[in-house]
């Protein structure tokens, strides 16, 4: 079975993904977690990775508090990615080009990529 989460992150969403849906995932299962972990009670997530009876993937380790991704980097059945999506050669050459662009409309007083 597959469950597709999707909201912005507020008070109402924070941590939608509770203790009681934690607890409901069928064992055996594998959770991949490609949401904001703002979403995922992550205590509710330590206690049920104690159990060790699902696997949890992430790729928002940069999300994560230090301790939270010291403190599940410890169980064998959480495995975290580094957020890699933005190193490929492409993306760094776009980033490049975004860079010296804001730059060059900057000096020319047009600045552009500028947050009201």
């Amino acid at each position: 079975m597959k469950v597709r989460i999707s909201a912005t992150i507020d008070k109402e969403t924070e941590k939608i993904i509770n203790k009681k849906l934690v607890q409901s995932i069928k064992p055996g299962a594998v959770v991949i977690n490609l949401a904001p972990m703002e979403l995922l009670d992550i205590d509710a997530l330590k206690e049920r990775l104690k159990k060790n009876d699902l696997i949890f993937i992430l790729d928002h380790t940069d999300e994560l508090t230090p301790e939270n991704a010291k403190q599940l980097s410890k169980f064998k059945n959480s495995i975290m990615y580094p957020p890699i999506a933005y190193t490929t050669k492409e993306a760094t050459i776009c980033k490049q080009e975004k860079f010296v662009s804001n730059l060059e409309n900057f000096l020319k007083g047009q600045p552009s990529n500028k947050v009201n």
